[in-house]
């Protein structure tokens, strides 16, 4: 059971997706981003894509404004695998951009389509610059793999972390008040507090400071609850990666023990072989006829006789 609370995130919001659930924080957060300045919030269109499920996770926010497909995920852990699982997410976006505007990809006419940007809001414990991008074809071989590739992605990370991209935050409150509070709870813990208490403590103080009040008042149990089950899940999926390492080691171990008795069992069986011939050789230099060679050494006759011939 604890499992599948761990699993199913589909069913389990997250405390940055609730803070940009409304579209002009949503926009706020964009224009901070590219230093616009929308207005419009009926221009934003959010795609929810509910049904496509990565690691037990679905991305953050994806939404579709002024024909820029933007999905945007936030990370307390740094993934260099993070252009990949923007790839598996854009793909999806772009097959339902392409259903839902009815688009015939079979048609002589090409079909427009928006830019895709893919943004990964980065808060952990890691020391990253303000900001930094990752490249799908980082991780194919060959220093040429840029420019051989058909296929190219990139990762925009940015650092949400207290002291960072101050520019970003000054122009989207929301965020700013998010890494604040974000802060705070790591000063809890660092004076001894539990997590949970850490969190609680850090929801009371914000509150009185204004900072995110308006989800804290009266949610603090809610939220409370989302940043234990974004932990229980980062430590769930580092546990996971440690069983897996340590049962690939013993696999290893197994498989060189294995690999190890198989070549001593050789080196005896070579021996041993080496030794019946020699014996062989032996008895017949004594005089010994083929018959009684097979009854001293208990071998039969054939063998006997095949171990003469070949010499």
């Amino acid at each position: 059971m604890q499992d599948e609370i761990r699993i199913n995130r589909e069913h389990k919001d997250r405390l940055f997706r609730r803070i940009f659930e409304k579209k002009e924080d949503l926009l706020s957060l964009y224009n901070a981003l590219n230093e616009s300045d929308y207005t419009d919030t009926d221009a934003l269109e959010i795609y929810t894509m509910d049904s496509f499920v990565y690691m037990g996770m679905r991305n953050d926010l994806s939404f579709l404004i002024d024909m820029t497909l933007n999905i945007y995920e936030h990370q307390s852990t740094y993934n260099p695998n993070m252009p990949l699982r923007g790839f598996f997410y854009m793909s999806s976006a772009f097959q339902k951009y392409v259903a839902l505007n009815k688009l015939d990809i079979y048609s002589s006419k090409m079909i427009p389509l928006p830019l895709p940007r893919y943004y990964i809001f980065y808060n952990g414990a890691r020391e990253m610059p303000d900001e930094s991008t990752l490249y799908l074809t980082d991780s194919m071989p060959g220093a040429d793999a840029a420019e051989k590739s058909s296929a190219q992605f990139a990762a925009h990370m940015v650092n949400i972390n207290a002291g960072h991209n101050n520019g970003i935050m000054k122009r989207c409150p929301k965020l700013l008040q998010y890494s604040l509070f974000i802060e705070e709870i790591r000063m809890n813990q660092k004076k001894g507090f539990s997590l949970k208490e850490a969190v609680e403590v850090a929801a009371d103080s914000c509150i009185q400071k204004g900072i995110l009040a308006d989800i804290l008042l009266g949610n603090k149990a809610e939220v409370t609850e989302m940043i234990l089950q974004e932990y229980d899940e980062n430590l769930h999926i580092s546990n996971e990666k440690e069983i897996s390492y340590q049962e690939g080691l013993e696999k290893g171990l197994e498989a060189g023990r294995r690999e190890e008795q198989e070549k001593t069992r050789k080196e005896k069986q070579r021996a041993d072989e080496a030794n019946k011939r020699a014996e062989v050789f032996r008895l017949r230099l004594q005089g010994k006829s083929e018959e009684e060679i097979s009854v001293l050494m208990n071998l039969s006759l054939e063998n006997i006789q095949e171990i003469l011939c070949d010499k």
